[in-house]
């Protein structure tokens, strides 16, 4: 049971071991269900309740990762993927991206992913964006800044 958010959710997790070649999953070693019953609050009043269905596999084998540990795994990706989310569709407007050519819209995606990483990897130095679209804009303004961190040269370093 957990109460965050305006929600208070209750979690049930099923597990079930496979055969990775029965399923035609490499490496897939269980399958997940997880049911959850969502009360979502308003001044302590519930206003609207749910049940959820969710599935998942893992390569955990069922003595490497029991009901707990699962649970703790489908926590930690819907924390990474609420992340992203966050960051790809609010701060970089994936979703309203047009481009339908496949390779095109893997390499944005790539791009993307590389402008998030460099933003963490370069938020803890100081004077540095502390926010990724600050960190983007930046970027986009002084475009040498980033070449220089990549390559490690700075300015003077390319001047004969």
């Amino acid at each position: 049971m957990d109460k965050g958010h305006g929600r208070l959710e209750e979690r049930k997790l099923w597990s079930l071991p496979i055969d990775p070649a029965t399923l035609g999953l490499a490496g897939a070693h269980q399958l997940i269900r997880v049911h959850r019953h969502v009360l979502e609050l308003r001044q302590g009043k519930v206003i609207k309740e749910r049940d959820e269905v969710a599935f998942a596999f893992t390569s955990f084998l069922p003595e490497e990762a029991g009901p707990q540990r699962l649970q703790e795994l489908v926590r930690e990706h819907w924390s990474i993927e609420n992340g992203q989310f966050h960051r790809r569709d609010r701060t970089q407007r994936e979703d309203h991206c047009t481009v339908g050519e496949t390779s095109a819209a893997r390499n944005l995606s790539l791009f993307r992913s590389l402008a998030i990483f460099l933003f963490k990897a370069q938020s803890q130095r100081q004077g540095c964006p502390q926010s990724l679209p600050d960190f983007e804009q930046d970027i986009h303004r002084h475009p040498g800044r980033l070449i220089g961190r990549l390559t490690g040269k700075t300015k003077e370093e390319d001047e004969p």
